[in-house]
């Protein structure tokens, strides 16, 4: 993915539709994992969420009264996406994200599963669900919301709806740079850019303000820190390059010096990778 783009070991989480970004003691900022599926496993993947998994997820009662508190808190912000695209490698992605994630809230699928099917039948759902997985299995993100000057955002994507999610892998000493650049630079520039077309400045101001801007609370394994770019929701046709309004704010021949000087160049471990995806409704089984 171009660096211009704005953008077991396998963790039993599932996560359905958010209403709102709240932030006090009862949330633990937003949970975010990426679902490396195979290519020829995505139906059986879907289907073993909706017709096995989800249902033994919002059935569950927990020991703990505080448990079940949480958890039905929990399923007010629980959001799933399905892929639109397969992946340039052959694989799909779903991700399931807790927007916010509740404390205390079950955030795994054993014991749901044990409690709704027995030993037997959550075994034999276990290893469909492994079979699923590619090597890399399952990639996670905890972080929270940046609010930047512009940014609208109040409720969530309705299912069916268009969702993009862009990853950004950023050196372990250059977080506090690639975040400036972006609050300080990306944004600002992006929001002033003017497109000669009124219908498409129109679709380019309406993504911006439905852009998120999520912050690690951990450094990776491998010392990198991922920073999320979200469209919540996608605009179709809408802009989603910083090329544009660079070139028109500092012209074509300085924007390579320009983004070198700001700090966005040299701020990657590696390339950005971008997912469009659905929103799935599981309310259906709240």
């Amino acid at each position: 993915m171009k660096k211009n783009m704005f953008l077991y070991s396998i963790i039993f989480l599932l996560f359905g539709c958010s209403q709102s970004n709240q932030s006090n003691d009862d949330f633990i900022g937003d949970w975010v994992i990426f679902n490396y599926i195979k290519y020829d496993k995505k139906e059986t993947f879907e289907n073993l969420l909706m017709e096995q998994v989800y249902p033994a997820i919002y059935s569950y009662q927990d020991s703990s009264d505080e448990v079940n508190t949480a958890n039905k808190k929990a399923q007010k912000y629980n959001r799933f996406f399905r892929p639109i695209q397969m992946n340039e490698d052959s694989t799909w992605t779903f991700v399931f994200m807790a927007d916010p994630l509740v404390k205390y809230a079950t955030t795994t699928i054993g014991k749901p599963l044990l409690q709704k099917y027995g030993q037997e039948g959550a075994s034999e759902i276990m290893d469909i669900w492994r079979s699923c997985f590619t090597e890399k299995g399952q990639e996670s993100f905890v972080g929270n919301d940046l609010e930047f000057k512009g940014k609208k955002n109040n409720t969530k994507t309705q299912p069916g709806e268009k969702v993009m999610f862009g990853l950004n892998y950023i050196k372990y000493d250059k977080n506090y740079q690639f975040e400036n650049v972006v609050m300080n630079e990306i944004f600002p520039t992006m929001f002033d850019y003017r497109d000669p077309s009124n219908e498409l400045h129109k679709l380019n101001q309406m993504a911006l303000e439905e852009m998120r801007f999520l912050k690690p609370n951990k450094i990776n394994q491998d010392s990198t820190w991922t920073f999320l770019f979200m469209g919540d929701r996608f605009v179709d046709d809408a802009n989603y390059y910083i090329g544009k309004p660079f070139v028109q704010k500092y012209g074509e021949e300085k924007v390579s010096e320009v983004l070198k000087e700001k700090g966005w160049n040299d701020s990657f471990a590696r390339g950005q990778v971008l997912f469009l995806v659905e929103e799935v409704d599981i309310s259906i089984f709240k």
